[in-house]
């Protein structure tokens, strides 16, 4: 985040001494410019000191960090329909916590037209879900990190940590082992020999080489690195098709301090209608599909769902601009998953940045084969953009393998996954316009249609239609069906002495379709008096909003 956050922090802190504090802090973070904990740390202070924002740990980590949430908005924030926005949801992934931080600065130093956003609804932001795992990026030598701060037996042989990777040709960063092994999977691609391949047996090729990451087997059970004691990944311990026994899923589902937390959070919160993840697990450039929604346990996407779900994702893809995101991986255990299919809302997932495809040197140059093709992107990309993010392979004297070339190399940590600061800002404006834009998308309630007629002997029918106004549905269908997410209700609210002849004082209303969907109440009521009376009309729900009218009801 660092010195271009500054412009938005100016209002909060003195710009001088907040930038020349992160500058201080962040000097070598892998990749450069990113936040360490103590940048991140001053972020959050400095945020907590707009009229717009509160601040709050949602606890203390294993490794004593705090769990920061931040509120946006104006007004009863928690009485508003709310976006949650969730970073760092993989601990590999620092753009994510990045671009949640920036995004919120830069609501909270919003125009006009943001504050007026702000009045309607809250924006709840957790920049950092696994600040233990995030704080892993920081530490030499670097690494992709895969969990917090648990110790953990990866192998489960009754040993935590015996066999971790090691730097063996002392650059500081943990990369890849390649072993010349005739048995082998892999060869060397035919267009570039930094790229080992796997070998196709329908082609009658043969393996070259072993593909390690870099280290010793240490505990001697001829795995390499496998228990590093590595923590438990956030992005796996949740309930959706819970990875049982998993690497990193952790001891059972929501067994982490961090995955509590936002989970009690999350069910704490019935305003909020949406929530929005920075996570590889992308389902904005590929959505979920709708599949037969046949069976008790629903695992796909409902079809009810379908149409909304896409036509929120093509907005998503116009405002980013970008094309050929990689895909996401299984949804065993995940964050994203789990906020659809058991917490009931509307889940939005971003993988925000990717490196882009670039094109061969001559333009009309294709591989000579496509295996290996985002390695060969990747490097072509890294000599576009003078990175130095590959590790060339070098001869290291290895003790696992006697008589046998090993080389250390391959891309440097992080750099794959996460883009270069200088690109950060522009990415959390072009997500902060999206996520302005959805509120506009949200359900918009109103009351139209009263009527209001006596039928003598002070007794009258008044009915009104419950419309939505809103591009979404009051509630996923997934919401109604896991019963997860409070239903839309309608009230008549009248003195005491009126009687109920039909209709209840208050009722669910069932889920109201987008772009006018609608459903009638009507009421019989008998009043003991002929004098006038002022009723009221309500139509609300935590996630959906409020709205209210006035009935005019007289006596004969």
């Amino acid at each position: 985040m660092n010195t271009s956050i500054c412009s938005h922090l100016a209002r909060f802190l003195p710009v001088f001494a907040l930038c020349a504090a992160v500058t201080a802090i962040a000097a070598d973070p892998p990749p450069a410019g990113y936040a360490d904990d103590a940048a991140y740390a001053a972020q959050v202070k400095a945020l907590d000191a707009s009229e717009l924002v509160t601040t709050k740990s949602l606890g203390k980590t294993l490794g004593g960090r705090d769990l920061w949430l931040l509120t946006i908005g104006s007004g009863e924030v928690d009485k508003k329909p709310a976006i949650l926005v969730v970073g760092g949801v993989d601990a590999a992934h620092l753009a994510g916590s990045e671009l949640a931080l920036r995004v919120a600065s830069q609501l909270a130093a919003g125009d006009a037209a943001t504050k007026k956003v702000l009045d309607q609804v809250t924006f709840y932001v957790i920049p950092r879900a696994d600040p233990d795992g995030l704080s892993k990026n920081f530490a030499k030598p670097f690494t992709t990190p895969q969990g917090n701060a648990r110790p953990t037996d990866d192998d489960r042989d009754g040993k935590s940590g015996e066999d971790p990777g090691e730097d063996l040709n002392g650059d500081g960063l943990l990369t890849d082992l390649r072993v010349e092994d005739d048995t082998g999977p892999y060869m060397v691609h035919p267009d570039d020999p930094r790229v080992l391949i796997r070998v196709d047996p329908k082609k009658n090729e043969r393996g070259r080489y072993r593909l390690l990451s870099e280290g010793r087997d240490n505990d001697n059970d001829e795995k390499w690195n496998e228990d590093s004691a590595g923590g438990v990944s956030f992005n796996r311990n949740w309930t959706f098709r819970y990875p049982a026994f998993g690497e990193h899923a952790g001891a059972n589902a929501v067994s982490e301090i961090e995955t509590r937390a936002i989970a009690d959070f999350a069910f704490d919160h019935p305003n909020i209608a949406v929530v929005f993840s920075f996570s590889p697990d992308d389902n904005l450039f590929h959505p979920w599909k709708p599949k037969e929604d046949a069976g008790r346990i629903k695992q796909t996407l409902l079809s009810a769902d379908g149409d909304y779900n896409e036509f929120v994702a093509a907005k998503y893809r116009k405002a980013h601009g970008g094309a050929d995101c990689p895909g996401p991986g299984e949804l065993d255990g995940t964050f994203p998953a789990w906020a659809y299919f058991h917490f009931g809302r509307w889940s939005l997932s971003a993988r925000a940045w990717w490196i882009p495809k670039v094109a061969d040197e001559p333009a009309d140059k294709k591989p000579s084969d496509a295996r290996g093709g985002d390695d060969l992107n990747a490097l072509r990309w890294l000599a576009k953009e003078k990175i130095e993010g590959f590790v060339p392979w070098t001869t290291v004297n290895h003790p696992d393998f006697p008589g046998k070339k090993a080389e250390v190399g391959g891309f440097r940590p992080l750099l794959r996954l996460n883009p270069p600061a200088d690109k950060l800002e522009s990415l959390a404006e072009s997500h902060r316009k999206f996520l302005v834009d959805l509120v506009s998308l949200l359900p918009k309630l109103e009351l139209g249609d009263l009527k209001v007629e006596s039928l003598g002997a002070g007794v009258f029918r008044v009915s009104a239609t419950a419309i939505n106004g809103g591009y979404l549905p009051t509630m996923p269908e997934m919401g109604r069906v896991n019963d997860r997410q409070y239903p839309l209700q309608i009230a008549l609210d009248l003195p005491k002495d009126a009687k109920f002849l039909q209709g209840s004082p208050r009722s669910r209303v069932s889920i109201l379709s987008g772009n006018g969907g609608k459903a009638e109440k009507v009421w019989l009521v008998r009043f003991a008096g002929s004098a006038p009376v002022n009723a009221k009309i309500r139509l609300w729900a935590p996630a959906a909003g409020a709205v209210e009218i006035e009935v005019d009801i007289k006596g004969k």
